[in-house]
């Protein structure tokens, strides 16, 4: 009997012991839990969310407002053309007339009626008195640090002003250094945390270290005028800190003076083959369609003689096929070396230009490697000439993801400018077609188009119109 009790003692003291391990685990496990649950929050909680300026659809309009015969805006007949054309976003400029804040105070809340967000936009130094015309943007004129402040302000009574931008920035990069940008990013954010400040670049401002410099202290970027898909393609790698290759492409900066005989060059060694004829085949393009000449030449050269020459004056922007003979100049040689040359012929001060050069093909002639193969080009160069060519693509790290939009050609005159013949609004409209498509595969974070016209019976307006209903 005494046995039989303390067997049954001992097995109730065990009981107890796996009940309190039991227990034990438990309590250890949901300890566990609660733990990982706590690290997943707070890792969750430092991933930045997007702004309210980069939530939902991008496509937008900027500039050339109707305005009544007292120089107001028409704000009803601004509104009634930006529902027409189903965008969700407005560039708001403050330029033209010193009652154009006052008038922002007034659209904003029919913007918001209308389901449309609301960008300020302002100008630089380079485009206010004294460097240019005799209009600043009132009331605060070149205190941009005072603009952030009020913008913020306006933007908490009226959540649908989400963002502001200031044109022409890469220009005047001596003003708006990252201290000066940080500063205005202060002011605004300290009222508003959640508005949203973004420079208007170029392409050429990509090329650089801009971006590098200043990706801490803005929240994206506008980029002006890019020239196809893979230019946004280009564009978007930039500004995602992603592995950036622009092979064939030589290049001067602007705002960089230069002198006559400077250039750049890119040459490699060819076999000379048993051939009647020898033909060098290659498509080419520049950035630069203004007819200022005389200074920068694209140049095709064997053994360092000229074969091709092109001034980049004028022309269009878009990819040109270019053949040239080269029989006299390879006949009685076993190779030769060919080479691509951006040379000046005359000094520059501030005159950027971007050519870039593919599919390269000959005959008659065996090359070491294609435009993409680094390593098998020498690159020579005086000055502050830039060049693609030899270089391994550039590996992101991506440390930084900089939302950008892309702005398009508004008008005739601007496509003209910016892109060459034929200007038409299928033309317009076709390019706008390229940024929304890019915007719908993920390259670029919203569309805008430049000043369009928004004239009562525009063409330009009717075919801008129908590109952007196809997105929405």
């Amino acid at each position: 009997m005494i046995t039989c009790i303390k067997r049954q003692l001992l097995n109730n003291f065990l009981r107890q012991i796996n009940a309190g391990r039991t227990a034990l685990f438990l309590c250890g496990l949901l300890l566990a839990l609660v733990t990982t649950l706590s690290v997943v929050g707070a890792e969750t909680a430092t991933v930045p969310q997007p702004l309210p300026a980069f939530t939902g659809p991008h496509l937008a309009d900027y500039d050339s407002e109707p305005r009544r015969s007292d120089g107001r805006v028409d704000i009803d007949a601004l509104l009634t053309r930006l529902k027409e054309l189903r965008v969700t976003t407005y560039y708001w400029l403050v330029w033209h007339a010193s009652t154009d804040w006052d008038d922002l105070k007034l659209f904003l809340p029919k913007a918001r009626e209308a389901g449309i967000s609301v960008w300020v936009y302002l100008v630089p130094p380079s485009e206010s008195p004294p460097n240019f015309g005799r209009w600043y943007s009132e009331p605060f004129r070149l205190d941009y640090p005072r603009w952030a402040e009020e913008i913020a302000k306006l933007s908490t009574e009226h959540p649908n002003l989400t963002a502001w931008v200031i044109d022409d920035f890469g220009a005047n990069r001596r003003f708006f250094t990252p201290d000066y940008v940080r500063q205005m990013q202060q002011r605004a954010k300290q009222v508003n945390p959640q508005l949203a400040f973004l420079p208007l670049l170029y392409s050429d401002d990509l090329q650089g270290t801009l971006v590098s410099d200043y990706h801490e202290v803005v929240d994206g970027a506008v980029v002006a005028y890019l020239l196809d898909r893979e230019e946004i393609d280009w564009a978007w790698a930039v500004l995602n800190d992603a592995t950036v290759a622009v092979p064939g492409e030589l290049s001067y900066p602007w705002g960089t003076p230069s002198k006559a005989g400077e250039y750049v060059a890119a040459a490699q060694a060819a076999k000379v083959l048993p051939a009647d004829k020898c033909l060098i085949r290659f498509r080419e393009r520049d950035d630069f369609t203004a007819d200022t000449a005389g200074y920068h030449f694209k140049q095709l050269l064997i053994d360092d003689e000229v074969v091709w020459e092109q001034d980049v004056a004028g022309g269009t922007p878009k990819w040109q096929p270019i053949e040239v003979d080269v029989s006299q100049q390879v006949r009685g040689k076993r190779s030769v070396r060919v080479g691509f040359r951006l040379i000046d012929k005359r000094g520059v001060s501030n005159f950027g230009v971007r050519w870039r050069v593919s599919e390269l093909e000959t005959e008659g002639l065996q090359l070491g490697a294609g435009l993409d193969e680094a390593g098998t080009w020498q690159v020579t160069r005086q000055g502050a000439f830039e060049t693609g060519f030899a270089a391994d693509p550039k590996a992101g790290q991506r440390r930084f993801h900089l939302p950008f939009i892309s702005m398009t050609a508004g008008t005739l005159s601007d496509y003209r400018k910016r892109h060459g013949e034929p200007a038409t609004p299928q033309a317009v409209a076709d390019l706008l077609r390229v940024s929304l498509q890019a915007w719908r595969d993920g390259k670029c974070d919203g569309v805008v188009t430049y000043c369009l016209d928004k004239r009562p019976g525009s063409d330009v307006f009717e075919a801008a119109k129908e590109a952007f209903h196809e997105f929405r």
